[in-house]
């Protein structure tokens, strides 16, 4: 029997999730979906409102983490779950991790379902009386098995049908070399970001500044229905071949008002950059805003998340994927001359 915990604003940052459960939520309205974010596991899905957190557990290997929907018969009571799982692949293929799922139900439907263009299979399940159905998802990924499940009332399921749809259509893996990537005009900067961070705006001069801006989808919701989203904003420009990347954090430092305060400063030796912290207060919000600081081949470059404080340390190792994904091999970060 599973114990189920509700909150007006859910941050399970103790696992390495962000999800949002809010209390005597319509179903007959369809407010905006919340992106869930596994730290352990690297993947992000979409969430309806409403739905609650159970504990992360590890087993066997496989890390699982269920969400639970109230069912539309009975709102006092669950009526539909949906579970993640990632972990080593089993020996056998995945038919036969999907009939532990599949109990005593009996197949509806299967098909192809392709994640980041590793194949998959996408099962649906119902019992002999239509009372119970299944929806599940296992795909094999370079040896690592990622699954979807979503369990439940029949009903309930089907008054879910669009939500679970987007579920399975915008499971992500959250790994830099997932990521898609943003060319900027000229084809001399490449920028790898989250599929579910789309942009939101560029100005460009090829060879010469970029400014580029890209927003999360929903990440938390506030108890007065507004979302939560995290933003990306870099900024690059010319500047003098004797600026070192020392000397543009210095000088962008001095720029720096009263309302920023530093949590953090680190040095990235291994890229030769500098990446900070600070929490941002002003009379009408606070935030925290982490920047990364890099200067190569006579341009500067500035890459600066916004997000509310207790988002972006739940987010924080996504942030830092999102930050590796910068300087990996195939992101451009100098022009051919």
């Amino acid at each position: 029997m599973h114990r189920f915990r509700k909150w007006s604003l859910v941050f399970c940052v103790a696992f390495g999730v962000i999800g949002v459960g809010i209390s005597g939520c319509d179903l007959r309205t369809t407010p905006a979906p919340i992106t869930v974010y596994s730290s352990t596991q690297q993947v992000s899905f979409p969430l309806p409102q409403g739905w609650t957190a159970d504990e992360a557990i590890m087993q066997a290997g496989f890390h699982m983490q269920t969400f639970t929907g109230r069912s539309v018969d009975v709102p006092e009571r669950p009526g539909i779950r949906a579970q993640i799982l990632a972990g080593p692949m089993p020996d056998g293929a995945v038919d036969d991790v999907a009939a532990r799922f599949r109990r005593e139900l009996e197949i509806e439907s299967e098909e192809t379902y392709w994640l980041h263009g590793h194949e998959g299979r996408f099962w649906s399940f119902l019992s002999e009386d239509e009372e119970e159905a299944s929806k599940l998802m296992l795909t094999n990924v370079d040896g690592r098995l990622y699954g979807l499940y979503v369990t439940g009332e029949a009903r309930t399921l089907e008054a879910y049908g669009d939500a679970i749809a987007h579920m399975y259509g915008e499971f992500s893996l959250e790994q830099e070399k997932y990521f898609d990537v943003y060319e900027a005009p000229g084809g001399d900067i490449v920028i790898k970001h989250p599929r579910s961070w789309p942009r939101t705006h560029a100005l460009a001069k090829a060879g010469e500044s970029l400014f580029v801006g890209f927003r999360s989808s929903p990440l938390a919701v506030e108890k007065d229905g507004m979302t939560v989203h995290t933003t990306l904003e870099v900024t690059v420009n010319r500047v003098a071949p004797e600026v070192t990347v020392e000397s543009f954090y210095a000088e962008r430092a001095e720029l720096l008002g009263d309302t920023y305060r530093l949590l953090k400063h680190q040095v990235m030796e291994d890229v030769g950059a500098i990446s900070t912290l600070y929490a941002v207060e002003t009379q009408l919000a606070s935030h925290l805003e982490r920047t990364v600081y890099f200067v190569n081949d006579e341009k500067s470059f500035i890459y600066k998340f916004n997000t509310r404080n207790r988002v972006y340390h739940a987010i924080e190792p996504w942030v830092d994927e999102i930050v590796r994904g910068f300087f990996s091999s195939d992101s451009a970060m100098e022009t051919d001359e």
